[in-house]
């Protein structure tokens, strides 16, 4: 008898949850790091422009605040799962969609 896969090849849906919030702290993380690169990268280039300078500054700063808010994000995330005793991989049973 074949297994079947359900929700983009997975059978428990603790293993969805987890992996999907997983990518997207590694996503956030990788948008972080572009901006941030980029934001020192326009104020190595200003050339002295004092336009440029602030607008360099204001992107990094947006990278480090968007950086707080992803890892205040992830401690809330990590709370709620401990608060509530909430096992993501006990959410899986033999066949949890009923198939």
């Amino acid at each position: 008898m074949a297994t079947k896969n359900n929700f983009f090849g997975y059978t428990c849906i603790g293993h969805l949850v987890s992996n999907l919030v997983a990518a997207a702290f590694i996503i956030s993380g990788i948008a972080f790091f572009v901006y941030l690169v980029m934001g020192g990268v326009q104020w190595l280039t200003s050339g002295g422009d004092k336009g440029k300078i602030e607008s360099s500054q204001k992107m990094i700063s947006a990278a480090l605040i968007g950086l707080a808010i992803v890892a205040s994000s992830y401690a809330v995330y990590m709370i709620v799962l401990e608060f509530f005793g909430i096992n993501l991989d006990a959410l899986c049973t033999e066949n949890p969609l009923g198939n």
